[in-house]
This record gives structure tokens, C-alpha cells and sequence, in this order.
């Protein structure tokens, strides 16, 4: 392939030759080193390919053997340009063809990021446009270094930046402290002296204190807003009285029962969306601000919902044109009313319920039992009962500073 290609640009001809001793000539180009393909035998002569260097050296050995050779046909870059020598359009088209390219090489088109995880891609080619690196900026504007010192102070958890332009692509690569050890100091140095409140009443299952004073012990009951463990440590003398208090960050582990009211209602009747299956597709075209849309025409007292199919034009990788295309189909629909069974009232309402118990265990919520009673009547549905669970008491309070208050005494 490689060959057939040089072989073009060069130029090469198509000979015909033919004479008494061609297998002479023939042989007489090979000690020559002049290469000839696909020669093929015709009834009358022979036909062969050359290059046109070659060709050119072909005389002496046509005249030793009496051959006669004539060019059939010519190919290559060389000819083609010969041919066209009066197209002055054409030259001139592919000279300011040229000039392009090289013009666009002068610039870089592609930024490319690797290594990011913790940093979107996005963000970090946000950061490098709002300090003047943007797809199509010149080459010589490119500070490398400077880049690489941008991202390190901008993005405090990376740890090692490289940047380097590779034809017209701008490479960064980096490495992010993936461990969570900042994230650990800044949540230690946000920590205050707090206190472990109850969010709502119930029952001490166990507690496990860490830290912090326990205020609650299994099987009492609290009320919402009571202190389960408190974040104020009293400092006593040797006399037990209290010289002083520590505040500190209040960690247990607090399982409770708590109750949960739950009541839910909704309407029997309801509205369904019949699709009448006519459904029409169509073409669209932004470019910038400006939308165009061909094949799309409905009506204006038809329902419909609208399906659009969207993709825009990237020049690379990360350079997005203000250019996007796509499809739009329209389904038109039919409102009817309908009204729930009994039998669907209830599914539907069980289903609701099965959600409300799902969002709770999400949240590390334990259901022990509930009691939830359906009505149905004509027109509504009703849901309605307690739900106890089983949940780890993990909300806080800051403490409130105390003040030590010293009792004077006088001497009688």
C-alpha cells in the first residue's frame, strides 16, 4: 500500500513494447535495476508499469534489442498537475488549502485531560478558559509550567500536574490525593462541642458511649428535644464541687423505638393519557441562538408529549461547536377520566406505603411493626396508623456554655 502510494506521487507509465527478442529486454531492465510490474502478454505486444525515472533509461536496452516501446497510459501526482496547469482556480484553492493547515496547526484544538477522578473534566477546562487557555489559542501562548502551577493552586487535592502540547493538542495529565486525609482534617477542625438530641419522643433499646456524659439509659423513655448525651463535662474538686466544665464532641451509639404517624390520601378519580399511536417525526437545527425545524407540524389543539434526540457537533474531543442537530417525535394523546376499583385503590395504596417504608430504611431505619388501617370511599382514599421502628439517634445540638457560679459563705 505504502509502495502503490509513492509509486503515485512520483508518477508512473503504462508502456507497450513489443519486437523480436522481448524476453532479451526484458532481461537487460533487470540487470539495469530498471523495475517493471504487471507485465502481462497480449497477442500482438506486451504491456508493463514503469516509473517515470525508469522510463527514461529505457532507451539502450530497447536499442540492443530492436524493441519498440510506446507509453500507453500515465498516472500519478506529476501528470495530474500537467493536466490541470491551465486551472489557475484550482492551484490557487489548494495553495490557500495549504496555507490553512498550516495556519490551524499554529493553534491548539484539543485539551485533553487524564488522571481526574475527584475533578470533573469540565471543571478543569472551566478553570484553564477563565485564565485565558481556551480551544483555539495560539501555541506560542502556552505557558506549560505555568499551567501546571495554575492547577496545583486551583485544585488543592492534586498532588502532581503535567502539561505539554502535542501537535495540536494541549496533554494534562494529573494525580489526585485520593485519600481522604484532608477531608478528615477539615471535618475534625469543623467539629464543635455538641450534644446528642432526641429528634422525636421514644425508647432507649441500648446506648454505647464514647464520648460525652449519657443523660438516658435502656428501656426509659425521652421526648423530642431531650438531651440523650450531653457534650459538658463537669470538672469536681475533691470536695465534689464543680470548679469548672470541658466541652466536648458528643459519640454514642443511641438505638431507639420510635413512632412514626402516617396518613396519606388520594382521589379514586383520575386522568389517563390514551396515545392515538399517529405519531410524526421530524428534523431540527441549532446554530447558536437559532433553531430550525423541518418536518414538524402540529396542530394547535392537539395534546402531544414531545420526544427531541439531541447531539452537538464537536470539532475534537472537548471542543464543542454552537452547532447541535437531531430528531423530534411527537406522540399525540387523549385525556380520559377514569376512577379506581376498590381492589386498585388498594394496591395503589399499599404501593405508597411500600415507598414511604422504603425511603425510611434508606435512612438506616429499622421497621419493627406497623399499623396502617385503608379507607376507601366513593371518592377518596384514605391511609392511615403508626409505624414503629427501630433508628440510631445521631442528631446534635451545640452545647450551651456554662458559667461556674461560686457560692460566697461568711463566717458566723
Amino acid at each position: 500500500m505504502i509502495k502503490q502510494g509513492l509509486r503515485y506521487i512520483h508518477g508512473f507509465v503504462q508502456i507497450q513494447f513489443h519486437g523480436k527478442e522481448t524476453e532479451r529486454f526484458l532481461n537487460l531492465c533487470a540487470a539495469g535495476d530498471l523495475t517493471l510490474w504487471k507485465i502481462q502478454k497480449g497477442t500482438d505486444a506486451q504491456t508493463a508499469c514503469m516509473s517515470v525515472a525508469d522510463f527514461r533509461k529505457i532507451r539502450p536496452a530497447a536499442r540492443k534489442t530492436k524493441t519498440k516501446v510506446r507509453i500507453v497510459k500515465r498516472y500519478g501526482l506529476p501528470f495530474f498537475f500537467w493536466r490541470s496547469r491551465k486551472r489557475k482556480a484550482f492551484f490557487l484553492g489548494m495553495v490557500l488549502f495549504l496555507l490553512l493547515i498550516y495556519l490551524l496547526s499554529l493553534r491548539i484544538w484539543n485539551i485533553h485531560v487524564e488522571g481526574n477522578t475527584i475533578y470533573s473534566t469540565r471543571t478543569i477546562l472551566a478553570c484553564l478558559e477563565e485564565n485565558n487557555v481556551y480551544h483555539g489559542i495560539a501555541k506560542r501562548k502556552v505557558d506549560c509550567p505555568e499551567i501546571a502551577a495554575l492547577l496545583r493552586k486551583q485544585f488543592p487535592r492534586l498532588i502532581w500536574v503535567s502539561a505539554r502540547i502535542e501537535g495540536t493538542r494541549l496533554l494534562v495529565e494529573v494525580k489526585e490525593n485520593r485519600e481522604d486525609v484532608l477531608l478528615e482534617q477539615e471535618a475534625a477542625q469543623e467539629k464543635e462541642p455538641c450534644d446528642i438530641v432526641a429528634h422525636r419522643d421514644g425508647r432507649v433499646i441500648s446506648i454505647v458511649t464514647r464520648s460525652g456524659a449519657p443523660r438516658v439509659s435502656a428501656g426509659q423513655t425521652f421526648k423530642k428535644g431531650d438531651i440523650l448525651v450531653s457534650g459538658t463535662l463537669e470538672i469536681k474538686n475533691d470536695a465534689q464541687e464543680v470548679t469548672g466544665y470541658e466541652y466536648v464532641t458528643a459519640d454514642a451509639d443511641i438505638w431507639a423505638f420510635l413512632s412514626y404517624s402516617y396518613y396519606d390520601e388520594f382521589s379514586r378519580q383520575y386522568t389517563q393519557r390514551i396515545y392515538t399511536g399517529e405519531d410524526s417525526r421530524g428534523f431540527f437545527f441549532n446554530a447558536f441562538s437559532y433553531r430550525f425545524d423541518f418536518g414538524l407540524r402540529p396542530d394547535g389543539d392537539v395534546r402531544y408529549d414531545q420526544i427531541t434526540d439531541t447531539r452537538t457537533v464537536c470539532l475534537t474531543e472537548n471542543f464543542v461547536l454552537p452547532f447541535s442537530y437531531g430528531t423530534t417525535q411527537i406522540c399525540p394523546y387523549e385525556i380520559r377520566k377514569k376512577t379506581y376499583t376498590k381492589e386498585e385503590a388498594i394496591q395503589k395504596a399499599n404501593r405508597r406505603l411500600y415507598t414511604f417504608l422504603k425511603n425510611l430504611t434508606q435512612k438506616g431505619v429499622e421497621i419493627y411493626r406497623k399499623d396502617v388501617k385503608i379507607d376507601t370511599s366513593a371518592n377518596m382514599c384514605v391511609m392511615k396508623g403508626k409505624i414503629l421502628v427501630k433508628e440510631m439517634m445521631r442528631e446534635t445540638s451545640p452545647v450551651e456554655k456554662r458559667e461556674v457560679t461560686k457560692e460566697r459563705t461568711s463566717d458566723t
